[in-house]
């Protein structure tokens, strides 16, 4: 993550103080990218929705499972040395390569413990984590399909690597923002507008709910607030 930008202490504490959705509209409104584009799909949950917002930047890596063989550990040790370069906070992203996610838990306890005090606040993943009630109780952020009671023969590689998560692409240095509604990735040339953008949607927004809750409400009425001439 050498020559990642660093997020800003206003940045960062104004991006923890914004719903995950609301961030995603706003981008919409933003016009960086397609709005089929900069979200995880739905299969990668949040485990811990009590913890609030997750922000920080992404360091990807790559897991296996070496079934039949000893796990190689250079990986393991270049996903510490990366993070410990980095600047925080940081979000590791874990890509299955297994091709059975459903069979090993690529982080626990220790490595959440060690990841905490290298300067990260999550992990997002594809696949599988557990130690979960130690995990919640350090304010560490998981977002994963599974909980599986086994670390298998795990083995860590390619860190650093652009992945695909759930139709996502997500590259090392990528803000991830994640609440219980899922992870959108804020591009870094979003962040002059997107206080503004932000205002816009929670401004339109409100005035939508205030008119559907209201003693006046009618569909025709609704149109016309939306600027629905069909």
């Amino acid at each position: 993550m050498t020559g990642s930008p660093a997020l800003s202490a206003p940045d960062l504490d104004y991006l923890r103080g914004v719903d995950s959705p609301t961030i995603a509209n706003a981008l919409e409104r933003l016009q960086l990218r397609d709005r089929s584009d900069g979200y995880l799909g739905g299969s990668i949950g949040c485990a811990f929705p009590e913890l609030g917002t997750m922000v920080g930047v992404a360091l990807t890596v790559t897991v296996d499972n070496a079934v039949g063989r000893p796990a190689r550990q250079e990986g393991y040790w270049q996903l510490w040395e990366a993070l410990e370069r980095a600047e925080g906070p940081v979000v590791i992203v874990m890509k299955d390569a297994s091709g059975t996610p459903t069979r090993l838990a690529y982080a626990g306890e220790i490595m959440v413990t060690l990841a905490s005090r290298l300067g990260a606040v999550g992990i997002v993943t594809d696949g599988a984590l557990r130690d979960l009630p130690e995990v919640r109780a350090r304010g560490f952020h998981y977002f994963m399909r599974y909980p599986v009671v086994s670390h298998a023969n795990f083995e860590l590689s390619k860190v650093g690597d652009p992945v695909f998560l759930d139709g996502q692409l997500v590259r090392t240095g990528d803000i991830l923002h994640g609440d219980a509604n899922g992870v959108v990735t804020v591009p870094w040339e979003s962040l002059p507008e997107l206080r503004d953008a932000v205002a816009a949607i929670q401004a339109s927004e409100r005035r939508d709910l205030d008119y559907i809750d209201g003693p006046d409400f009618t569909l025709d009425g609704y149109k016309k607030v939306r600027g629905y001439g069909g």
